[in-house]
């Protein structure tokens, strides 16, 4: 029986470090993860697994059960981790096949790593029940904001969304306070507080969702880590940082040009400033993901297929933002370099690139699906 935390609850809640093999083992692992959160799907599944090889056991086959744990940074590094620790439980329990048992909420990106590893004989998902009482809306609110995926998903978009808001409304504020005028730079500042704190809510909310201060505090111990196992995280991180700042720069520039009266609005110029930084902030998620296509490459593996998905839709959705963002500089006869033939070249090209990535997603599903079958039987 093999148990699969792939974002490390366990350990980052518990301080249990994997893999975790034994029936008692596995038992004391999932009551101290119930007690540290009671709410956590993970501590079923691990009651699923001692649960599985207690039926198994009965009928007198010959079996084990086992907890690998990943990392919070899910992804690559975890996918390395779960790696290692599964080959430590096939070489202390010369496994020769395994049950998963999983949640089934990372299931497709799991399965390949570890049947590339061991013969997977069989695939348990386990699904928690609720009570109807418990299913209010605020408890789901609650829930969304503890689930660090669905914070990164949802809270981060508006966060970045009241920031940039915030940012384009305090480009009068920065313009005097570049050119020494700190007195006026007050005033300014004062007159435009709605933009202030929009900017300084953005932050808040941008914290909340990647906790920015846990990363300060983990960062050191992981870029140490990182650097020994040779990953390229950090000279891409460092990189993608890069461009991020010179697309704020250059959307800067471009949101400050100079406008006539009938031009002047804060939405006038926030579509100047992403006409100068999306093709930047497109380039720097880009560059950011091409990190798994170096790891894979130095480590000798498949490069990741989810990649390609996510480069192919970054790229189709900057193309149409662009189109909108172009035919709303070119309606409000804002300044504009280009013509409504650009425009419509971008919207074809996006749409283009979208339906490509669709079916090479299809395709891949499609795959996915297929593979899983095999497995199961």
């Amino acid at each position: 029986m093999l148990c699969i935390d792939r974002d490390n609850d366990l350990g980052v809640k518990t301080g249990i470090e994997g893999p975790v093999i034994g029936r008692e083992d596995n038992i004391k692992a999932a009551l101290a993860l119930g007690l540290a959160d009671p709410e956590d799907a993970d501590t079923n599944t691990i009651l699923a697994a001692v649960s599985a090889y207690d039926d198994l056991l009965r009928k007198g086959m010959d079996v084990e059960v086992a907890t690998i744990l990943g990392d919070v940074d899910v992804g690559y590094t975890s996918d390395v981790i779960l790696a290692k620790q599964l080959e430590e439980t096939i070489s202390l329990t010369g496994a020769s096949s395994a049950i998963l048992i999983s949640n089934g909420a990372e299931d497709e990106y799991i399965f390949p790593m570890i049947s590339s590893r061991i013969k997977v004989d069989s695939v348990r998902s386990v699904l928690i029940k609720q009570s109807r009482s418990i299913e209010s809306f605020y408890y789901h609110i609650l829930k969304l904001l503890k689930d660090a995926k669905t914070r990164k998903r949802i809270i981060a978009p508006i966060g970045l969304a009241f920031l940039v808001f915030g940012l384009i409304s305090l480009l009068p504020f920065f313009r005097l306070l570049w050119q020494g005028e700190f007195s006026l730079s007050i005033d300014e500042l004062s007159s435009r507080a709605a933009g202030a704190l929009s900017f300084i809510f953005g932050l808040f909310l941008l914290q909340m969702a990647y906790q920015i201060a846990h990363l300060f505090r983990e960062g050191p111990r992981r870029v140490r880590r990182s650097l020994s196992e040779g990953d390229l995280t950090l000279p891409f991180f460092v990189f993608a940082l890069l461009l991020f700042i010179f697309g704020l720069l250059e959307g800067y520039n471009r949101a400050t040009v100079d406008l006539t009266s009938v031009q002047e609005s804060t939405f006038n110029r926030i579509l100047l400033f992403f006409d100068g930084s999306l093709y930047w902030f497109a380039g720097t998620f880009v560059i950011f993901e091409f990190k798994n296509v170096a790891n894979s490459m130095i480590n000798r593996e498949p490069v990741p297929r989810s990649f390609w998905m996510l480069v192919t839709s970054v790229i189709a959705v900057t193309f149409l933002a662009l189109g909108g963002l172009h035919y709303m500089i070119l309606s409000a006869e804002l300044p504009f370099g280009g013509s409504t033939t650009s425009i419509i070249i971008e919207i074809v090209l996006g749409l283009g690139i979208a339906v490509v990535g669709g079916l090479a997603l299809r395709t891949v599903r499609a795959d996915l699906s297929v593979m899983k079958d095999s497995w199961r039987r």
